[in-house]
Order: structure tokens, then sequence, then C-alpha cells
């Protein structure tokens, strides 16, 4: 670990003290040499993490001190930023700060978009989700049993089913760890029996390989990760089954899913989640480790799945007496009585459209 003098800050820059780092899967990513949807990491660099933070120091007119902003902050005590625009501002009324990297923001809106804009869950249809016990999958399975389907869960180990099971209310959980491909597709089969409507592939690899003699006719495949190849220093050597013939046969639709498209719909997302989560029909479930010198030990538990709900470091408290924003308007907003969904869509529409304009 390194140590460097804070720098001084040039016109436009601001400084931010970190407060949350998020440990993501995605970052195994970052380090092959690789296409890839995000910034590769360069040897010698600070390795990149999405965090939650409050400035400290400003001489960028757009942000105050005190001001708590959510962005790609990396994995650091402070962070040097000089572009307002990488940044969001975010109200700790709607949801307490750490939220905003678990169930409210980064994994919360992932599986809020990737379900209902890919997926299109419909009632009585059975919803398959590798890592299902992961902060992503776990929401997953909540907002798809409100929808009305029928949740199945692909863990590690029999005792993680267990408690998969009883604590997001899946209606099946099965283990992979120990079995090769043949037989894991047997357990999909019997905790599957009227066969898979929805696959949410948080793995990829060996796991979904399992899955493929189990779809339905015009079955959905949400491809959200692949830490089922994080081993792989390159995901060429993936190698199985290909799937062109099942895919063709049942008319099956498959696409990826990356968070950065729907950033002008993220407010939306937050908003109705905050509501969820804040009145019990959501579980936020944290795992933090304190300090930066735990951030290795973090990412390793994510990695092999020790964690136990979305990992997070915590490196800082916010100062609440420093920050601005108007607490009392973000409660407001996710309160009970507040026509929060109407809100959420409004928002979602007139960004979506905002965004199209943009790109054409």
């Amino acid at each position: 670990m390194e140590e460097e003098a804070v720098p001084e800050l040039k016109a436009g820059e601001f400084l931010v003290r970190n407060a949350y780092l998020s440990m993501d899967p995605a970052m195994v990513g970052r380090m092959r040499d690789e296409d890839n949807y995000a910034d590769a990491v360069v040897p010698g660099e600070t390795m990149h993490a999405y965090g939650v933070g409050q400035v400290v120091r400003s001489r960028c007119a757009a942000l105050k001190v005190g001001e708590v902003v959510l962005g790609r902050l990396d994995m650091q005590e402070y962070a040097v930023c000089n572009d307002a625009n990488e940044v969001t501002r975010i109200n700790a009324g709607i949801a307490q700060p750490s939220w905003f990297l678990s169930a409210v923001g980064i994994t919360g809106a992932t599986a809020y978009f990737s379900l209902f804009d890919i997926a299109k869950p419909r009632r009585g249809e059975t919803i398959l989700i590798s890592a299902g016990a992961s902060s992503v999958g776990s929401l997953v399975a909540q907002l798809a049993k409100r929808v009305g389907c029928r949740t199945v869960a692909i863990v590690s180990t029999d005792d993680k089913a267990e408690r998969t099971r009883a604590k997001f209310g899946y209606d099946a959980a099965i283990s992979y760890r120990g079995k090769d491909i043949q037989t894991l597709s047997k357990d999909i089969a019997a905790a599957c029996p009227s066969g898979v409507d929805i696959y949410y592939d948080n793995t990829s690899g060996d796991i979904s390989e399992a899955v493929l003699d189990h779809y339905n006719e015009f079955a959905r495949i949400v491809v959200v990760g692949r830490l089922g190849l994080s081993h792989l220093t390159d995901t060429k050597g993936d190698v199985g089954r290909r799937d062109n013939n099942v895919l063709l046969t049942k008319r099956i639709t498959k696409q990826g899913f990356v968070l950065l498209d729907y950033r002008a719909r993220m407010p939306a997302a937050v908003l109705q989640l905050a509501k969820w989560a804040r009145r019990g029909d959501l579980q936020v479930q944290e795992d933090v480790a304190h300090g930066i010198d735990q951030i290795p030990d973090a990412f390793l538990r994510m990695l092999d799945g020790r964690n136990q709900g979305k990992q997070l470091v915590k490196l800082a408290d916010i100062d609440r007496k420093l920050d601005p924003a108007p607490r009392w308007l973000g409660r407001a907003l996710t309160s009970e009585h507040f026509p929060t969904g109407l809100l959420a869509r409004v928002i979602g529409t007139g960004r979506a459209a905002g965004a199209k304009r943009a790109r054409t």
C-alpha cells in the first residue's frame, strides 16, 4: 500500500473523501487485457472501484463542500476529480449512503433494469438465477417474486442453498460445487420441472452450459456477469458447448446487460427501490469491512462468495452537518403516501427520451 500527499487542487477540480467502496465481480474484467465495456486498469495506477464519498475541498463551481457523491472513486481514501459530470449527487434522505452501492443504487439498479427491461418477467414463469445468493441475484429474486414468478437459485453449497431459500424466499435452490455439468443439469431439471423461462446469468461458464437443455420456447437469457470465468486470464479460454442450436430451435432471446447504458434513468430506479426497501419489501443486506487495509480480503471474499450481502469497505463517516442536500425532500419522495412509482416513471421516460435524442 502506498501513501502520497493530497495535491493542491487546480481550477475545476474537487477532492472527495471516500466513505464506502464497492467490491464488484466486474473488477476482474478491468484487469484483463482484452475488449471490455469498461476501461482496463493500467499497471501501476490505482485500482478502479465505485464508491460513495463526500466533497471536502472544491475549486469546481458545480460542486459544494459537503455534498455526497457517487462515482468511480477508486481504491483510495481520497480522490481528486476534475469532472462534475462523472459523479452523481446523492440525497441521504432517500436512503443511507451505503445503500447507493447496494440495494438502492448500483446493485439495485442492475437488478431492476436487467429484469424489467430485458427479462420482462410474467406471472407464473420460472426464473433461474445463478449466483442466486449474491447481492444482485437476491434482489432479482425478490423483484421477480413481486411479479409472481417462481424463483430458483444456483449457489455454491448445500448449506448456502438452505440459507438462500430461507432468507430470500426462493421456491428452490441447488448447489453446483463438486458437480459436473451433467449432474448439475439433472438438479436443474428437478428444481425446474416446468422448464426455464428466464435465466439470469451472473456466472457464465459451466453453470450456464448446464442450463442449455432446460429452456422453454421463447425463453430470455440476461447475461450480467462472468464470475465463473474469474480464474481465466483471457476469456477466450472459456470453452464448452455452443448454444446456437438451442437459441434457434427454442427462439430464445439472449442479451448482455451493462448498467452504464442506463445512467440517464438511474434516478427513477433509485426512488422506486428506496421506497420498497424503506417499507421492507426489499431486504438490504450488506457485508461491510472496515479500513483500506481490508480491501484485498474483501475483494477475495466477494470472488469466493464468502460475503453475506453486498461486499463494501468503509473508509470514513459522512459528516451530516456538512451535507447541504435537503434530506427532508428525499424522505418525502419515498414516503408511504407519495406517488413514487408515478414520479419514477415520469423521470425515467423523460431521461430516456433525452438520452435517445442525444444519441441521434
